[in-house]
């Protein structure tokens, strides 16, 4: 579905850049993630359950610290290899910019992602590999999807607004 994705990129391209601004994130793999994770099972960006009834794009799941609000869905994980069904708690937002701001947060607050090279990254490649490596999907070829994404959609055009850290 192109007319579908390209909508949901032109929808959330301003929530993928506006979510970086000051954070060395690439709005590219921002919004590569959101497509990927917002899924259905036909591929259609936006229109898994969880980012249709819970605006989360991401699969962000609701972890003890979480103190917002919180739903129970089924979800598919590698584990040991092999692909499997759990029911895991996400994050449940009012609005999918929460979502989008909330992945930010996420990443930044949470050491894994720093120790494995998230925020000094210097291409959207070496940052799709760094949140593989921190372990942010089970599946095996989560940077290569997200590169897939990236490269097939032309996202590298949302990188041209400069968003490095604050020194």
């Amino acid at each position: 579905m192109v007319n579908s994705r390209k909508h949901y990129i032109d929808r959330f391209s301003k929530a993928a850049i506006d979510s970086t601004k000051g954070t060395n994130l690439f709005p590219s793999v921002v919004m590569a993630q959101a497509i990927l994770e917002s899924s259905d099972s036909k591929g259609n960006a936006g229109n898994s359950q969880l980012a249709k009834f819970y605006n989360n794009h991401f699969g962000i799941k609701a972890d003890i610290g979480w103190k917002g609000k919180k739903v129970m869905m089924p979800t598919r994980e590698v584990i040991g290899g092999k692909s499997k069904m759990v029911n895991a708690w996400f994050r449940h937002y009012d609005h999918p910019e929460q979502s989008f701001n909330d992945r930010a947060q996420f990443l930044s607050k949470n050491p894994r992602y720093i120790t494995a090279g998230v925020f000094i990254a210097k291409t959207p490649e070496a940052q799709a590999e760094a949140l593989q490596r921190a372990g942010y999907a089970t599946d095996p070829d989560y940077a290569k999807l997200l590169i897939g994404i990236i490269n097939s959609n032309k996202l590298k055009s949302l990188d041209t607004v400069k968003n490095e850290s604050p020194e």
